[in-house]
């Protein structure tokens, strides 16, 4: 019910598994549902939001990704895989992850399962490197 009020307010975006960028964009699909539940445009100088994710797919391809700020994730709803360098991990419903905004993680949902996780990504800026990597060996990279 509080997802189909943010989505009335306007404030769901479906993200797709692939920008306009990428040679393979013909292929995109929903990846992702978003809902903002502080910021629908966050300003550059508050330092976090609320983010509501509603997970649709596994992370596209065979690669990693990190993101642009560090960040919270709650897991609200049926839990994934999370991939890190560290090994294959369940992340059950009640997890709380804290992560940098270097660390490269995968995440594979169960079949039929749509996770629902609470989102707080941090201030912007303190990423360095890449946005993703794709077949990443996690032996012998660092993050």
């Amino acid at each position: 019910m509080f997802l189909k009020l943010l989505q009335k307010l306007g404030r769901k975006k479906t993200v797709l598994d692939r920008g306009p960028s990428h040679p393979e964009y013909h292929k995109a699909k929903p990846w992702l549902n978003r809902y903002y539940v502080l910021f629908r445009y966050r300003p550059k100088w508050f330092p976090f939001n609320i983010i509501i994710h509603e997970m649709l797919d596994d992370d596209h391809g065979n690669g990693v990704h990190n993101h642009l700020c560090p960040y919270i994730t709650i897991i609200i709803r049926d839990g994934y895989w999370e991939t890190t360098k560290k090994g294959k991990f369940w992340r059950k419903p009640g997890y709380i992850g804290f992560r940098s905004a270097n660390h490269f993680h995968r995440v594979d949902l169960e079949p039929k399962t749509k996770p629902i996780t609470i989102f707080i990504p941090g201030p912007f800026g303190l990423r360095k490197g890449p946005r993703s990597e794709y077949g990443l060996d996690f032996k012998t990279k660092k993050n």
